[in-house]
């Protein structure tokens, strides 16, 4: 039991990071390329 809780709960984070990251690059995509224009 403990072996399928220790290989259910990576893969629950890593989606939930996964998608934390996808929400936050999105937006900040924009940024990023914003502040590329300002330098370049």
């Amino acid at each position: 039991m403990s072996d399928e809780n220790m290989e259910k709960d990576p893969f629950s984070w890593g989606y939930l990071l996964i998608g934390l990251v996808v929400l936050l690059a999105l937006p900040l995509m924009h940024v990023f390329l914003a502040w590329f224009e300002f330098y370049l």
